[in-house]
């Protein structure tokens, strides 16, 4: 039996938008039927690109269209709430893009509003749905390795000169280090080990009050910890190390789409497991999304509302400890 072919809605057609849309089209189940914006020529030149076949000049429009059955939010976080609430109370389904929102109250309303609609609502945090982590968490689990002993997680890029009055510097928009990249590795920490017991943060600000570098240090119970680090400003690349107590699994990806796996053990060669990029990337959450639809699923058992709750939570303690705030939301 073939499966439904899902029409797509995209709201912002930005950067990330084009990177999910042209995985999307991988897809044989889904469709990128009709795109919104604020701004009706962006919109029209998104359809060309991608063939969609309709385009609108605001997102009311968008979620207005009767016959598009799932949508793809892609604004800038700021937005998050008010767009996803948009389109859960016109009870469209929602892949959102992370950070799912600014703060943990935001987060709850989003989810209360897909409950009292019945409708379903799952963040796009492409990590839980690749192969490296899929196998590195099987691993880990196991015990194969022995206990976790410690994590070191790291994302940082430098392109600067940069342009402060961009996103990532605005504060406005949800911008700084942390809920643009630095959630990655947080997000790792409670993926392998749930919620710390003790947080601690110390951010560097720009003169638009967001966080252009921050290290982050999550403690758990009998000596367990986990540092982080997330910048603008250091060519670090992204990556994850869990040490364990027979050996260490390395978790690094240069795309969403170019990921591998390193197990080194002592005495033993470094095992490297790498998949095809047709197995990997952003297309895996609409494929989740998609399955969840077709079951008649209102969350992801992959991402479920409890993950992306605790993922807010702690978030929201690293700002504070951190000193970091976004007028008028927190």
């Amino acid at each position: 039996m073939r499966n439904k072919v899902y029409n797509w809605g995209i709201l912002a057609p930005g950067r990330i938008a084009r990177r999910f849309a042209g995985e999307l089209q991988q897809l044989d189940n889904a469709r990128i039927y009709a795109v919104g914006s604020s701004d009706l020529s962006r919109a029209s030149a998104f359809a060309d690109d991608f063939g969609a076949e309709h385009f609108y000049g605001s997102y009311e429009e968008l979620v207005s269209d009767p016959k598009v059955e799932i949508i793809y939010i892609a604004s800038p976080h700021a937005f998050h709430m008010d767009h996803a609430l948009l389109c859960l109370n016109h009870k469209k389904p929602v892949l959102c893009e992370k950070a799912f929102s600014l703060n943990l109250s935001e987060v709850e309303k989003m989810l209360d509003c897909a409950k009292e609609n019945n409708v379903f609502l799952m963040e796009a945090m492409f990590v839980p749905h690749q192969p490296s982590y899929r196998k590195a968490k099987q691993l880990i689990d196991s015990g194969e390795l022995g206990k976790v002993k410690y994590i070191h997680s790291w994302f940082g890029f430098n392109k600067s000169p940069y342009d402060v009055s961009q996103r990532l510097f605005n504060p406005e928009l949800g911008g700084g280090a942390l809920l643009d990249i630095g959630l990655y590795p947080v997000f790792d920490a409670l993926f392998f080990l749930g919620q710390p017991e003790q947080i601690s943060a110390n951010a560097e600000i720009t003169e638009t009050g967001v966080d252009q570098s921050i290290t982050i240090r999550l403690d758990y119970q009998d000596g367990l910890s986990v540092s982080i680090f997330a910048s603008f400003f250091a060519t670090s690349g992204v990556g994850t190390d869990v040490f364990c107590e027979k050996g260490i699994v390395g978790l690094r990806r240069t795309s969403s789409v170019d990921q591998w796996l390193d197990i080194d053990c002592p005495g033993a060669n470094v095992e490297r497991l790498n998949w095809s990029p047709s197995g990997c990337g952003l297309k895996l959450e609409a494929m989740e999304a998609m399955r969840c639809l077709d079951e008649e699923f209102l969350e992801s058992r992959v991402m479920p509302h409890s993950l992306s709750l605790l993922l807010m939570k702690t978030l929201d303690e690293i700002r504070k400890e951190a000193g970091i705030f976004y007028k008028g939301r927190d």
